[in-house]
């Protein structure tokens, strides 16, 4: 297991289920890559599609948000990240054979909105591009 760049657990990120970033294993001024753990044993073939498993394509494009935040949290901002905008396209389905997706996005901001372009990828194989706008609220 590669140790994540970035403490996951002390960032603005949701908690259980909902947290899909696993780890962060690369991060610059411009750039992030991130990891999801998606194996047979995760929690959601249980639930979706039982007889026909495939990872939920809701959950990866929620992920592409995480990782557009966790850029944003990388350069200091601190907050609370909301989704703005997505759209999403899917090559092909991850599904209990597939152990790790790895995203890795180009995000540039202009003043509160971050633009990110992920590209989530399952070894060499692309399984979905994804166009996320964040905003980050100020903390309450």
């Amino acid at each position: 297991m590669v140790p994540s760049l970035i403490d996951i657990g002390s960032t603005f990120l949701p908690l259980d289920h909902m947290r899909q970033i696993a780890r962060v294993t690369c991060v610059d001024s411009g750039q992030i890559t991130g990891e999801m753990e998606v194996g047979s044993g995760h929690w959601v073939y249980a639930q979706h599609f039982p007889g026909d498993p495939i990872f939920p394509g809701s959950l990866i494009i929620e992920a592409a948000g995480q990782l557009v935040a966790l850029w944003a949290w990388s350069q200091g901002l601190r907050g609370r990240p909301r989704l703005v905008r997505t759209s999403a396209e899917f090559h092909r389905p991850a599904g209990p054979d597939t152990c790790r997706l790895t995203l890795q996005a180009v995000v540039r901001r202009k003043r509160h909105l971050h633009f990110g372009t992920v590209r989530v990828s399952a070894g060499e194989e692309n399984v979905a591009s994804i166009e996320a706008v964040l905003a980050v609220l100020p903390p309450l």
